[in-house]
């Protein structure tokens, strides 16, 4: 359906656009037209295609081709946030709230998935059993393409931070990093906004310590996998027991195996996120 633009109401604390952004797509649909209509709510407020609305101001549009959903309150809130993934640029600190408030409305709307509930369990409601959704991190990952421990890294480091700590490393810019930030959320409130402060100053390091750096780091990986090894290795004589176990038992030595190889997958996931921002921000 067709809506007239000044009808059309936006959430005053959706994230800004990107006016390079908005003016390329003023251009396509100059050219092309209106590919894909924006989704509002039944009382007008936008939840989708804000990049595209400011696109057709731009070209001097009164009305929009809108989608009308049926979604409402939390629902409408969080399919704005989902929105505002798909978005190039987010900071993690921006990136951090947005997963920190996903995380109210997710579990508001899904109160299964709290902490306690386990994905692909059921919840039991009264006389009612109903299949419990994901846990937010699962979801929120699935969505993003990123591991669940830098989700529930993001969650916890914007929880914790200081609103003084968020506005200087805000102003910071790419001189705090992602992994400094999650350190500084977890000192006590009163010392953040001055840890934070350091680190605007500090001087980069220099190449010959980060190499060092990656030496101890890779000497201690090796180090840790040698020992797995040859510990393992030392139960092999133990198969004949492992073999006699309980399934309940089997069950328990299988989930400890699994979660050694979930950590390991978890940690080279974050390696790659990490190398690829890095990589991105060299390109730019």
């Amino acid at each position: 359906m067709q809506m007239k633009i000044s009808e059309i109401k936006i959430n005053p604390g959706r994230r800004d656009t990107q006016q390079r952004n908005v003016e390329e797509l003023a251009r396509s649909i100059a050219a092309v037209g209106l590919m894909n209509p924006i989704t509002v709510t039944q009382d007008n407020t936008l939840i989708a295609g804000l990049h595209r609305l400011e696109a057709v101001k731009l070209l001097g549009w009164t009305e929009i081709e809108c989608t009308v959903s049926d979604a409402d309150g939390l629902q409408a809130e969080l399919a704005e946030i989902d929105e505002n993934f798909v978005r190039a640029g987010l900071s993690h600190r921006e990136l951090g709230d947005l997963l920190l408030r996903r995380k109210e409305l997710y579990e508001a709307i899904h109160p299964e998935t709290r902490q306690g509930q386990r994905n692909g369990q059921t919840a039991k409601n009264d006389k009612l059993t109903v299949l419990a959704a994901k846990p937010f991190s699962e979801d929120t990952a699935d969505k993003l393409g990123i591991s669940k421990r830098t989700v529930e890294r993001l969650v916890q480091t914007a929880a914790n931070l200081t609103p003084e700590a968020k506005k200087t490393i805000r102003d910071a810019g790419d001189k705090i990093t992602k992994g400094d930030a999650l350190k500084i959320s977890r000192l006590p409130p009163d010392q953040q906004a001055e840890a934070a402060a350091v680190l605007t100053i500090a001087p980069p390091t220099p190449k010959r310590q980060r190499m060092a750096d990656g030496e101890d780091a890779l000497r201690e990986f090796k180090l840790l996998c040698s020992r797995y090894v040859s510990d393992i290795k030392a139960l092999h004589h133990r198969a004949d027991v492992f073999a006699r176990m309980s399934m309940s038992q089997f069950d328990e030595l299988g989930n400890s195996a699994y979660s050694i190889t979930e950590a390991i997958k978890e940690l080279f996931e974050e390696v790659h996120e990490i190398r690829h921002e890095m990589e991105k921000e060299h390109e730019n």
